[in-house]
């Protein structure tokens, strides 16, 4: 009988998530504008095409610019994305797989479309290892980006206590 207990919530659970793929197995605008805020905040020619956009740091509702043809994931960019998800540099292996399987640019660099590929099959195969990259990567179950939130929440405590402490010397 406890097992019986335990099963809906695990269900409640995961109906929490915001759906990555849609009924008909495409990404959904949420999990994409996710992923191309990932890509965005790891890759450095959009970071030099953009210098004033802070992908990791835009407000989740905030648009930022969608990167360019042009900008990709160099193998340094790779491995600092696969570090932060990770724990560690993509293994050759897998960067040898990238190039060989996914959309890369003419000096074999991942594009946006190959990032969005890569997550598509990764999701489609197994959401969890994806869920488990968002979270790493600061966001929520609903795809918001938390570390922004938690910044709102923390300027907002900061102007509620500065509010109490004007009102307190009025006192």
């Amino acid at each position: 009988m406890s097992t019986s207990v335990g099963a809906p919530a695990v269900e409640e659970h995961e109906k929490e998530k915001a759906a990555l793929l849609d009924e008909e197995g495409d990404l959904t605008p949420k999990f994409e504008a996710a992923l191309i805020r990932i890509f965005a905040r790891f890759s450095s020619s959009y970071k030099e095409a953009h210098p004033d956009v802070q992908a990791s740091g835009s407000g989740s509702s905030a648009s930022i610019p969608r990167p360019e043809a042009t900008d990709v994931l160099t193998e340094a960019d790779l491995d600092a994305f696969s570090t932060a998800t990770n724990g560690a540099a993509l293994p050759q292996e897998s960067k040898d797989e990238i190039r060989e399987f996914l959309d890369i640019d003419k000096d074999g660099n991942l594009t946006l479309r190959g990032f969005i590929e890569m997550y598509h099959l990764q999701s489609d195969n197994d959401p969890e290892e994806t869920w488990k990259d968002l979270s790493k990567l600061g966001f929520s179950s609903s795809l918001e980006y938390e570390d922004e939130r938690k910044q709102a929440t923390e300027t907002k405590a900061a102007g509620d206590s500065a509010t109490d402490q004007v009102a307190d010397s009025k006192n």
